[in-house]
């Protein structure tokens, strides 16, 4: 999910950050950040969050509870984001109330690196680089461009 606003302002969602769902005027939901609201916050597909203070009638409409946990999913097109909780219920960004608050739990692909120690983190930092080597030169036809396999 990442829409740009109408003054083409968007950014990725960083880890921890708190974001709410904003309806722009246009009838669409973005998540923005209460501190700068004309810029899209960007979630990828897998980002872990969390919905918190939800409001009454969002509990009721999706039988969630008051705080929940959930990972982003984008589902065939940009009006099909979705919040999958653990249970598998599902909501949709575009029906979430204005306001509504989503803390960013972990991005996919990211390590939690205060949880690694510097030499183990720079281990997994180079596996992961020679993984991302190995797929590709297996992923290329020999005489095809790299950019043509993308």
């Amino acid at each position: 999910m990442c829409y740009v606003s109408a003054e083409g302002r968007s950014r990725e969602a960083r880890e921890h950050e708190v974001l709410v769902v904003a309806r722009q005027p246009h009838g669409s939901n973005w998540l923005v950040s209460p501190d700068i609201p004309s810029t899209a916050v960007c979630l990828k597909e897998g980002t872990r969050v969390e919905l918190l203070y939800i409001p009454e009638k969002t509990q009721r409409q999706f039988g969630f509870p008051r705080e929940a946990e959930a990972t982003f999913k984008m589902k065939e097109w940009w009006r099909r984001d979705l919040f999958v909780l653990q249970d598998g219920r599902k909501a949709e960004l575009r029906k979430l109330q204005p306001g509504q608050v989503v803390r960013v739990l972990s991005k996919p692909g990211t390590l939690n690196h205060k949880e690694l120690s510097p030499e183990k983190e720079r281990t997994e930092s180079l596996a992961d680089a020679g993984t991302i080597r190995l797929h590709m030169s297996k992923r290329n036809a020999p005489d095809v461009p790299v950019h043509w396999c993308l």
